[in-house]
């Protein structure tokens, strides 16, 4: 038999960010040294991303109960706010108009600004592929 227990997936994951221009990997150059630019998620199962899968679902919940009609508006603020609760880090990459933000404010600001929707659905491509997790995978 099979032992499923033996595909175990890692706590989180990096998403190297890919250009929306050519669909190459982004690096940032400093001299000789090319380091990746991206993004370390936590991975769906960790207790991280569970306890923002849980709020998520609270919201909406909360939202049914008082008959409150959802807008694209409201679903696109929900899907911020989700990854920005399940992002670790930004890895070689700032966000100049987030000023001096950090954290979660840093990770809302990108994921708002509807010029880097290219950023956000990178992000749930990356999100929604369990194998980016999977402790065999190239970007694990």
């Amino acid at each position: 038999m099979f032992d499923i227990a033996t595909i175990e997936t890692k706590d989180t994951s990096f998403l190297h960010l890919k250009s929306p221009v050519d669909e190459e990997p982004i690096f940032s150059v400093e001299g000789e040294t090319k380091t990746p630019v991206g993004i370390t998620f936590h991975a769906p199962g960790s207790e991280a991303y569970e306890a923002a899968a849980g709020r998520r679902t609270n919201r909406a919940l909360v939202r049914s109960k008082r008959k409150i009609d959802l807008t694209a508006d409201l679903l696109r603020a929900d899907t911020v706010t989700f990854l920005a609760d399940v992002t670790v880090s930004f890895d070689s990459l700032s966000y100049s108009p987030a000023g001096e933000a950090k954290g979660a404010d840093l990770f809302k600001a990108l994921y708002s600004d509807r010029k880097f929707g290219w950023v956000v659905e990178q992000a749930n491509v990356h999100l929604a592929d369990w194998a980016s997790f999977t402790k065999g995978s190239a970007t694990s």
